[in-house]
């Protein structure tokens, strides 16, 4: 399984975050859902406070990650498909901090997911 990391993503994250981000792509391709694509991490856009951490110094690390969902977005019926939220589910019965966006930039459906307390059992 490959973590796919769009080229504009700054990758400084935490190295328990960069477990949990393993973890979670081993589950991804478990749950057959495709191409794992890391779309932002320590960068882009985010509100204040946020784990991705865009708005703190260098030396301070992520612990967020976006993953593009877009695959699994039905625009037709404004939802995503259920086996993405079983995967979601899966991801936060484990301690993982998950939002589903689905239209938080128009046309870019999301899946965030973020550190949250320690999270190291096996997803």
């Amino acid at each position: 399984m490959t973590i796919k990391i769009k080229r504009t993503v700054n990758p400084n994250i935490t190295p328990e975050f960069g477990v949990i981000l393993g973890q979670a792509s081993l589950a991804w391709a478990g749950y057959g859902l495709g191409h794992f694509v890391v779309t932002s991490l320590k960068d882009g856009t985010h509100r204040n406070g946020s784990a991705h951490k865009q708005d703190r110094p260098d030396e301070e690390p992520g612990e967020a990650a976006d993953i593009r969902t877009w695959r699994w977005w039905d625009e037709d019926k404004g939802r995503h498909d259920p086996k993405l939220i079983r995967f979601a589910k899966k991801l936060q019965a484990a301690g993982v901090a998950v939002v589903i966006h689905p239209d938080w930039l128009p046309g870019i459906p999301h899946l965030h997911i973020a550190r949250k307390g320690r999270v190291f059992q096996r997803l």
